[in-house]
């Protein structure tokens, strides 16, 4: 998928997300949250890997092949 409409694809879904999203974004953002490639400190929290934001990637209709370092297992 192209990654500026994976993008948008993210936000659209973070701004009005089915609960069975909302689950998935919770768990997907608990192991970005434990990631060593997490930044939690910076101005908007995001993956160092990819350069993602954070709370709006864990959004993404790609699914779990979007972590960068293969940790999401859904």
């Amino acid at each position: 998928m192209n990654k500026v409409k994976e993008i948008l694809l993210s936000y659209m879904t973070a701004m009005n997300p089915t609960e069975e999203q909302k689950e998935v974004a919770e768990k997907r953002l608990e192991i970005c949250m434990d990631c060593e490639e997490w930044a939690k400190d910076a101005i908007v929290q995001h993956c160092k890997a990819c350069g993602c934001a954070t709370k709006i990637k864990v959004f993404t209709p790609v699914g779990s092949g979007a972590c960068p370092r293969a940790k999401w297992t859904i």
